[in-house]
């Protein structure tokens, strides 16, 4: 008797991170889609895809680059720019020979048969030991959010290992963050909200970096005062979290704190004092040409 069994491999991927320059990346790509073969605009229903580049380390995909590829798709055909795709891996392994394909990305959140035939392109730019991430960003805000989902082949074997197929099996994915991004972000919404005002100065930054330390300090003290007086339970996590950040603060005195500042501050008031003057001289010798 036949086993009729069904079997099913994962690959050996466990984890995927992406950075946030890459959901930039394949945002603006859908904003610019421009138009279609026919010359029409492309509607919000028409996906984008392009190649994930980054690293493998320990079955964990860190993607931290992307570039988009053309493509043309319809109900019964399906074409990828494989030598447009090839010529920006090389100028982008000139830049950064390390990192390697990891994937594809696409918009929309459906997986489809034309999915399934530009995954197995891209498994096969990976080499026969290649698993390729899919991402897909949500573009059309199902349920009213930009949802974002990995995706890796799963190989289906049928009895005496042959192979039926493969299918997409989730993956858990961690949008990957640092402190950069955050403070471009925070650029970003500020030039958003202050889009007329133009570029705030070097000591208007400063100031509402400070501000922004003492609204921090604040709020800190006022949950410390709350667990001193009982109001609400103790964490133990927030108590070694609080106590790491006081000590990676130097240790500093005050006098020489206020010296330093001083310091610093001497040497940007000359810095102005002699850009004013410059600015004072060209404008005499504009001046004394003009009466020659």
């Amino acid at each position: 008797m036949e086993d009729s069994s069904l079997y099913i491999r994962s690959g050996s991927v466990y984890q995927c991170k992406v950075q946030p320059l890459v959901i930039f990346n394949i945002l603006d790509h859908f904003t610019r889609r421009g138009v279609d073969a026919e010359g029409e605009t492309s509607s919000a229903d028409t996906r984008v895809i392009g190649t994930l580049l980054g690293y493998i380390n320990d079955g964990v995909l860190e993607i931290k680059n992307s570039f988009p590829v053309p493509h043309t798709e319809g109900e019964e055909q399906l074409g990828v720019d494989m030598l447009f795709h090839k010529d920006m891996l090389k100028l982008h392994h000139q830049i950064a020979p390390k990192e390697v394909i990891l994937g594809w990305y696409s918009t929309g959140s459906e997986l489809n048969e034309t999915s399934a035939l530009i995954h197995n392109f891209y498994s096969k730019e990976m080499g026969p030991n290649g698993s390729p991430v899919h991402l897909t960003v949500d573009t059309n805000l199902t349920n009213f959010q930009l949802s974002i989902k990995a995706y890796t082949n799963t190989t289906v074997s049928l009895f005496e290992g042959k192979e039926a197929g493969f299918q997409f099996l989730p993956l858990p994915l961690e949008l990957e963050s640092f402190i950069e991004d955050r403070v471009a972000v925070d650029a970003l919404n500020k030039g958003k909200l202050n889009a007329g005002n133009g570029m705030l100065s070097e000591l208007d930054n400063l100031e509402i970096s400070v501000n922004k330390v003492h609204e921090l300090l604040e709020s800190v003290i006022g949950y410390v005062n709350t667990v001193l007086e009982g109001k609400i339970a103790a964490d133990s996590s927030v108590g070694r979290f609080l106590s790491d950040a006081l000590s990676a603060l130097p240790k500093l005195d005050p006098s020489a704190l206020e010296k330093m500042f001083t310091n610093s501050l001497q040497d940007l008031l000359l810095v102005v004092y002699l850009a004013n003057l410059t600015r004072t001289q060209l404008a005499l010798a504009e001046k004394l040409q003009k009466v020659a």
